[in-house]
């Protein structure tokens, strides 16, 4: 990949350039960030970071040969990382070539200093290449929900409302329902004119 060696750069003056001008106005923006690329490393033979913008933060896969086909910007696949398959989108600009992004977060709001932007990009990036091992059941649904799948749910437990009632000594009364409107009013009764 030595011809790729300064993909990093490359990409940063790219998305810097994005910023200013694609960009430029668009709410979402997090002035608190800058462009930058954290992490990059190569791995099966390719260029991998995490690209961080002041509009997204996202895996970003560059490939050591440029993709063969012609492939339509938005166009999606699946690679497989030590912590599962994540599922990338197709991108290409003239600056870069094309490359493969995977959503980390979109906007970026919850950020409120590049620091912290950061962190969790490089946190990310090192979860990316964990393999797993014992993970309570939350982690599970959480890395499935990450791979697009949707988490396995137990089936609910059906319980006789009379047994429970007779398990328990002083059992509460059934709470009474509340309308929509009452539970959105703070169960205040509007007063018409």
């Amino acid at each position: 990949m030595s011809d790729r060696a300064d993909i990093g750069q490359l990409t940063e003056a790219c998305f810097e350039e994005i910023r200013t001008t694609r960009m430029a106005g668009i709410p979402i923006l997090n002035e608190a960030l800058s462009v930058k690329v954290v992490g990059a490393r190569e791995w099966n033979g390719d260029w991998l970071a995490v690209l961080v913008t002041p509009w997204f933060m996202n895996l970003m896969l560059v490939r050591a040969d440029e993709e063969t086909e012609t492939l339509a910007q938005g166009a999606k696949r699946h690679f497989a990382f030590p912590a599962g398959q994540f599922e990338f989108i197709h991108g290409r600009e003239d600056a870069i070539g094309s490359y493969w992004m995977c959503s980390l977060f979109s906007p970026v709001f919850e950020f409120s200093d590049p620091e912290s932007a950061e962190a969790a990009a490089a946190a990310a990036l090192d979860a990316l290449f964990e393999d797993g091992g014992e993970t309570d059941k939350s982690e599970d649904a959480m890395a499935q929900m990450w791979r697009g799948e949707t988490p396995e749910r137990a089936e609910p437990e059906v319980v006789d409302p009379e047994e429970e009632k007779a398990d328990v000594p002083d059992a509460r009364p059934a709470r009474p329902e509340v309308s929509r409107r009452a539970f959105l009013t703070g169960g205040r009764r509007e007063e018409r004119p």
